[in-house]
């Protein structure tokens, strides 16, 4: 929800841009498989996105390669660039963006998740000049 002094927005790829005066980030909210566990909140800073999105590009090749060595019925994990999983096999394959959390493993996804990074980055500074004239 917006305010005055806040601007928030749901992104296609997932995740809520929330922008200030001082500082913008794509947040994700992940909730727990069931009330026993808790919640994991990811917030990737404005000011590392452009790193976010050079990450999930590289590890999505790391992925693409891993996936065509790896035996049939195999399962293979590593942590990426910006910390993020690369798992081959299982339920949840893909590269993910915080430990097992939003599982990409095809290329359509990556796509609206970096379409949604870089539409962020146009509108935060955007919202900001706003914000400054009020």
């Amino acid at each position: 929800m917006s305010t005055p002094d806040k601007y928030e927005e749901i992104l296609p790829c997932g995740g809520t841009l929330m922008i200030t005066k001082a500082r913008w980030a794509i947040e994700y909210y992940f909730p727990g498989p069931d009330k026993r566990y808790k919640f994991t909140f990811v917030d990737l800073a404005g000011a590392r996105i452009q790193q976010y999105i050079q990450a999930f590009e590289e590890n999505w090749k790391e992925f693409e390669k891993l996936k065509s060595i790896t035996p049939k019925g195999g399962e293979f994990t590593k942590v990426g660039k910006m910390n993020m999983t690369i798992r081959v096999g299982g339920d949840l394959q893909g590269v993910c963006i915080d430990s097992y959390h939003m599982p990409v493993s095809d290329r359509k996804k990556l796509d609206e998740i970096l379409e949604g990074y870089r539409y962020a980055m146009k509108k935060a500074p955007q919202v900001q000049a706003w914000f400054t004239s009020l």
